[in-house]
């Protein structure tokens, strides 16, 4: 027996048994987890989704067009980046890389 025939799909409670053959360890244990299910769960469900839908929801405001920009060329956009000296440190000392 499978945990998902003894279990409601809505609430994942155990729905009731046919039979006392049917009160296994497994369905005790998952009474004692899950607890009963209440029944009429899919009413319920389909009776809170009517509500929702039928709930006035507000209308969004309407945002004033603002008018179309000119993209910016790159040149534009990137930041200035100041030149990069290859010139030797003052002193004549050469650098050496260390690694």
């Amino acid at each position: 027996m499978g945990t998902e025939s003894v279990l409601c799909p809505v609430c994942q409670g155990v729905l009731p048994a046919s039979g006392k053959e049917a009160y296994t360890t497994l369905r005790g244990r998952l009474i004692l987890t899950n607890g009963y299910c209440g029944g009429d769960c899919a009413e319920r469900v389909a009776q809170e989704r009517t509500r929702e839908m039928a709930r006035p929801r507000p209308a969004m405001p309407v945002m004033p067009a603002e008018p179309a920009q000119a993209p910016v060329p790159m040149a534009e956009a990137a930041p200035v980046m100041p030149p990069v000296m290859t010139a030797r440190p003052a002193g004549g000392a050469s650098l050496r890389v260390v690694r």
